[in-house]
């Protein structure tokens, strides 16, 4: 039987969805109300191959974790600046600049404070508002930053694409 002929049935819509987490750079916001879409957490699984005398059998191996995308509107005023918040992620990440004391690069973790993107929480959500998926990236970290192009003859909204590494997501 399909949803299609069953009337309490209701399927995921992709334009239900929020972003949680400890909140942008300059605000205590936990949720993202500026993000304009966001890729799922997804995964690829090696494969092995054995061989016993002419049979070949293949094995599951190592989980890989792919990066996802956000894609963000920056906003001017009263609100969320992206060119602020993502210099602020940079040094949370322990990113110094070269002309400002010792060079320290970059490390996965500062001691200093959490980012916005560690246990960033991805949820789908029903047509009542409320989470039915729930996907938290453990060990999460901003990799780069894309600035939409700006242009006189467009008016569309400002944005900065964002991808994410992560260790792994757990699924509620």
């Amino acid at each position: 039987m399909s949803f299609w002929t069953e009337s309490s049935l209701e399927p995921k819509r992709n334009f239900r969805f929020q972003i949680v987490s400890d909140g942008w750079a300059q605000t205590d916001e936990s949720i993202w109300w500026w993000a304009k879409s966001i890729d799922k957490p997804s995964f690829e699984v090696s494969s092995n191959e054995y061989q016993l005398i002419n049979h070949k059998f293949k094995y599951p191996g190592i989980v890989t974790w792919k990066n996802i995308s956000i894609t963000v509107v920056d906003v001017a005023q009263n609100g969320p600046n992206a060119n602020e918040s993502l210099e602020g992620e940079l040094f949370k990440l322990g990113y110094s600049r070269p002309d400002e004391g010792a060079m320290k690069g970059i490390e996965k973790f500062s001691s200093r404070e959490k980012t916005a993107a560690a246990d960033l929480q991805i949820q789908h959500l029903d047509s009542n508002g409320d989470p039915v998926d729930t996907w938290t990236l453990k060990g999460a970290f901003i990799t780069s930053a894309t600035y939409s192009k700006l242009d006189y003859s467009s008016d569309d909204l400002s944005e900065v694409t964002l991808e994410i590494a992560y260790d792994y997501a757990d699924y509620e």
